[in-house]
């Protein structure tokens, strides 16, 4: 019986030291193969490009010709941030799983891979404790003035008054709305409550029998907005979402709430949380991802006493591609003892 051959593209955040646990699949009658994208060779680069995907599309991401050259008898392609389009989809002859090792799978032609009956897998929950941790972070910043203390004590300034000195509070006094309660959002809810904060949720697609019997509570969208005190996007950016917490919803929000989002840049009308903000119609906002990566230096959120920001970090931890490899594996390993996969997408 042929064994199954199973490429994996390596980079500069999957090392090739971190895609060498995949061998372990050879304990099923696999072979596996190692290459790196060598485009991809740092972080810096693999967020832009992370970025471009995000905005235009697989096809707006450039091909790893190493991939495209070698993938031409693969059953199994594992990737990072290496794109699976339609040509490498067409150069494929036998491919029957495609694995993007990532929260996200922007970086795969999901259309052309069902088409063809290739079955795409992810590694949903990777950074989903990196995130959370940095969430509740955020809150706790924007809202105890954190990191504006520091900056200006940089600036040999000490500050004891701040824009929002009428409303700081204790984390225990305060509600957090979570607005997509997946990986990323349960986790969040599972440490504020450590806290002793009030956690509310508003999510229109997932089983709620699920959480019969916990503490979370699940209100419509119009009531988070009007009672949360902290407001958390964690929902995937999609056509339904972009742009999903808008003028309307700012609107919505109490004077005194925190706007935070760790998620997607898209989910947020940025203009409309600039003129939010600017206003005070919201207390204060905390966010790590924008629409344009570096953040322009007249951006406008830069002229604001009431914003904290971040450099697209929220992912950012020692364990989070380790945690990608791990996933990969042990869906692949379920695969190829004829098991179902968990993780699938199509």
């Amino acid at each position: 019986m042929a064994k199954t051959k199973i490429l994996c593209v390596a980079d500069g955040g999957i090392t090739k030291n971190l895609m060498e646990q995949m061998h372990e699949l050879e304990k099923y009658d696999a072979e596996v193969t190692i290459i790196e994208d060598k485009d991809m060779y740092a972080m810096g680069p693999i967020t832009d490009r992370m970025l471009l995907i995000e905005h235009g599309g697989v096809d707006a991401a450039p091909i790893c010709q190493e991939l495209l050259e070698n993938c031409s008898d693969k059953d199994i392609l594992v990737v990072h941030v290496a794109s699976i389009n339609k040509e490498i989809i067409n150069a494929c002859k036998n491919l029957k799983v495609a694995a993007v090792l990532r929260g996200g799978y922007e970086n795969a032609d999901i259309a052309a891979l069902t088409e063809k009956n290739i079955k795409l897998i992810n590694a949903p929950w990777r950074s989903a404790n990196a995130v959370a941790d940095f969430t509740v972070g955020m809150m706790i910043a924007e809202n105890k003035n954190i990191a504006r203390s520091h900056k200006l004590i940089f600036e040999g300034k000490w500050c004891k008054k701040y824009a929002n000195q009428e409303y700081i509070h204790d984390m225990r006094t305060m509600t957090a709305g979570i607005v997509g309660f997946g990986y990323i959002g349960q986790r969040v809810a599972e440490r504020l409550q450590g806290f002793g904060t009030k956690v509310i949720v508003y999510d229109p697609y997932i089983d709620k029998s699920k959480f019969a019997g916990t503490d979370v509570k699940f209100v419509e969208l119009d009531e988070l907005l009007a009672s949360a005190d902290f407001v958390s996007v964690h929902l995937r950016l999609s056509e339904k979402t972009q742009h999903f917490i808008g003028t309307d919803e700012l609107a919505k929000m109490k004077e005194t709430a925190y706007l935070i989002n760790t998620a997607r840049s898209g989910l947020v009308d940025t203009d409309a949380l600039v003129n939010a903000l600017k206003n005070k119609t919201i207390g204060g906002a905390a966010i790590d991802v924008y629409d344009e990566e570096p953040l322009p230096k007249d951006h406008p959120y830069l002229q604001l006493d009431n914003i904290t920001l971040t450099s697209h970090l929220a992912g950012t931890s020692c364990d989070t591609m380790r945690n990608s490899v791990e996933i990969g594996v042990e869906d692949l390993k379920l695969y190829l003892t004829g098991k179902k996969m968990l993780n699938v997408r199509n």
